[in-house]
C-alpha cells in the first residue's frame, strides 16, 4: 500500500479542549509522534496498519487505519481515565493493574525487544575476553528512537500509577472540590511517582486532607 500520513486533531471526548503530548504509535511500523501544542497529530501510515494514541489521565484508543481515515483530517477523542466515586479500593486497584497489563500487551513489540547489539560489560558464555561494543547499531537514528519511545512509555506508566494513587474521584470525594476548584488542586499538589509507590492508602488519606487544609487557605 502507497506510504501517507495519517493526520488530523486529538481532543479530549465531549469537549474542545485538545490533548497536547499524546503519543501517537504505528504499531506496525514501529514509528511513533506526539500531538502539538494545538493537538494536531501527523505520523506515517496505510490502510491496515494499527495506530494507538495514549496518554497518561485518558484511556488509549487503538484503531486500523481505513482509506477514508487517510483522505482527510482524521479527529481523535479519548475517554478521561476517571474512576466512579462509588468505586471501591479493590476494584480502582483491579482496574489499574488491568489497563496496566492491556498497555504492555499493546507495546510489547518495543518493551520487550533486547537490543541485539552487545555492549561494554555485557557477556555471553561464547565470548572471549574483553568486550564487543558496536556503536553503529546502538547510535543509529532508529534505535535512538526506540529508546526515546520506551523512555516515554516509562513515565507514561508512573503517570496512570500516580493517577491511580491521587485519583480525581478520590480527591473530590475527600475534598468535596469540583470543577476548575479541582483541577487547580490535582495540579498544584500531584505528587511524585516515587511517594505515590510507598505510600499506602492512609497516607493518601492524610496527605489528600493537610493539602486540603493549605489549599483553602489560598
Amino acid at each position: 500500500m502507497a506510504q501517507q500520513n495519517l493526520t488530523g486533531k486529538i481532543v479530549k471526548r465531549g469537549s474542545p479542549e485538545v490533548l497536547t503530548g499524546v503519543t501517537v504509535l504505528n504499531v506496525h511500523q514501529g514509528k511513533h509522534n506526539l500531538s502539538d501544542a494545538g493537538g494536531n497529530y501527523k505520523i506515517p501510515a496505510a490502510v491496515g496498519d494499527t495506530i494507538i494514541f495514549s496518554s497518561a489521565g485518558y484511556r488509549p484508543d487503538t484503531m486500523l487505519v481505513a482509506d477514508y481515515m487517510l483522505a482527510e483530517s482524521f479527529l481523535v477523542a479519548l475517554d478521561p481515565n476517571v474512576m466512579s466515586l462509588k468505586a471501591v479500593k479493590v476494584d480502582e486497584l483491579r482496574n489499574y493493574q488491568m489497563d496496566s497489563i492491556k498497555r504492555r500487551e499493546d507495546y510489547a513489540f518495543i518493551l520487550n525487544k533486547k537490543h541485539p547489539v552487545r555492549l561494554m560489560n555485557e557477556k555471553r558464555a561464547a565470548d572471549g575476553p574483553g568486550f564487543s561494543f558496536s556503536p553503529i547499531g546502538y547510535f543509529s537514528k532508529g534505535e535512538r528512537r526506540k529508546r526515546k519511545l520506551k523512555k516515554r512509555l516509562a513515565q507514561e506508566e508512573e503517570d496512570y500509577y500516580i493517577d491511580y494513587k491521587f485519583s480525581p474521584a478520590r480527591v473530590a470525594q475527600l475534598t468535596g472540590l469540583k470543577g476548575a476548584a479541582l483541577q487547580k488542586f490535582l495540579v498544584r499538589y500531584r505528587p511524585s511517582y516515587k511517594w505515590c509507590r510507598n505510600a499506602n492508602n492512609q497516607d493518601i488519606l492524610l496527605y489528600i486532607n493537610e493539602k486540603r487544609k493549605l489549599f483553602g487557605k489560598t
